[in-house]
């Protein structure tokens, strides 16, 4: 027979679910939200099922999908023996920020030279990429699942659907919740709602690459990350980024931190972590915000940081009313703020466009 879980890790998983907004405790009793109620209809980690709604809510569920998908199937790069740096520089050309976002390009381009061209030179595109077909296979089941469930919950209408490869389902071109999908910036932040536990710093002070977490003060990313750079960049122009969430620590010779993909200060204070906690200073002058004990929020101007602050408390209504009426479309007071947010990352990847990052290195 099976052991049962021990007391203290019951505690912490009931814990993570209420940081999570999935359940309630009133007089010594637990009992569902109707967001945990919606969580538990989804065969994912509840963090990653908050997610998936997150992405139908700001239309962008598409990538967020493959995303879920992804955590739950075996990695899509695989590197032959010999073949390490080869393997990373293909996954790099996919994203130099982002392993999840190398995987999801790489999914949609086979999917697009399968659709276009036939079996013969997806195959052929698999073998010169290194990406595993069997891989694909799995996260397109289990896309197909999960779309299944989100359009019996109401979180994604059948006018967004067409069938697609026999009776698999599929999003039409033109679908609804995938409006905001191009936006690349967005959709790495609403990642980040599947890992809140999972986020981690630049530091300022000590060896380069260098990484803080909330349970770790000396990490550093995997080398196989496509952020991952063993030396300082010789351009002293080039910043790279200070924010990361990643998919999982491991040991070997130091602590890595696996699956990365960076992240700027404003994706982290609308959608990182569990809370934003907000009191007053010392000086009692300004207001001092807190993301989940240990991320301090500071900015020159109280202004941005209280509009962001308001964004997020509306975007955690618009998720709370998404959740009652599914099938609803939300008001048009909280679409507008929606739609705001959304125009807000644009130009955020508009910017991003005109800047350079480091996209040569070396890795090994």
């Amino acid at each position: 027979a099976m052991d049962p879980p021990s007391h203290s890790d019951v505690s912490h998983a009931m814990e993570r679910l209420r940081k999570l907004g999935a359940v309630t405790t009133d007089c010594s009793k637990e009992a569902l939200t109707p967001l945990g109620q919606c969580l538990s209809r989804l065969p994912l980690d509840p963090a990653m099922a908050k997610m998936l709604i997150m992405g139908s809510v700001l239309q962008c569920l598409d990538p967020v999908l493959t995303a879920a998908a992804c955590s739950s199937s075996r990695e899509l790069f695989y590197t032959p023996l010999g073949m390490r740096k080869e393997q990373h520089a293909v996954k790099k050309s996919f994203s130099e920020l982002s392993d999840t976002m190398a995987s999801i390009e790489a999914y949609d381009e086979f999917g697009y030279v399968l659709r276009e061209h036939g079996w013969e030179k997806a195959r052929e595109w698999a073998s010169a990429n290194f990406v595993s077909i069997n891989a694909v296979n799995a996260v397109s089941s289990v896309r197909w699942q999960l779309i299944n469930e989100l359009q019996s919950l109401g979180l994604v209408p059948q006018s967004d659907l067409i069938k697609s490869r026999g009776r698999k389902k599929e999003f039409r071109y033109d679908a609804s919740v995938n409006r905001n999908a191009s936006i690349d910036s967005l959709v790495s932040a609403v990642w980040a709602v599947g890992v809140p536990d999972n986020l981690a710093a630049r530091r300022q002070l000590g060896n380069f690459g260098t990484l803080r977490s909330k349970t770790e003060n000396h990490a550093g990313l995997h080398p196989s990350s496509v952020a991952f750079h063993r030396k300082p960049p010789k351009e002293r122009k080039v910043n790279l980024p200070l924010w990361f969430f990643y998919r999982e620590m491991v040991l070997s010779s130091q602590v890595f931190l696996r699956g990365c993909t960076a992240l700027e200060p404003e994706q982290v204070l609308l959608f990182g972590g569990y809370g934003l906690e907000t009191s007053e200073s010392n000086d009692g002058r300004r207001k001092r915000r807190v993301l989940d004990d240990w991320i301090t929020v500071e900015g020159r101007c109280s202004d941005t940081l209280d509009a962001l602050s308001m964004a997020r408390t509306e975007i955690d209504v618009a998720l709370g009313t998404k959740i009652m009426n599914p099938r609803r479309p939300l008001p048009e007071s909280q679409q507008a703020i929606i739609e705001a947010v959304c125009d807000a990352f644009k130009v955020l990847d508009d910017d991003d466009a005109d800047s350079d990052y480091v996209s040569e290195g070396d890795y090994y």
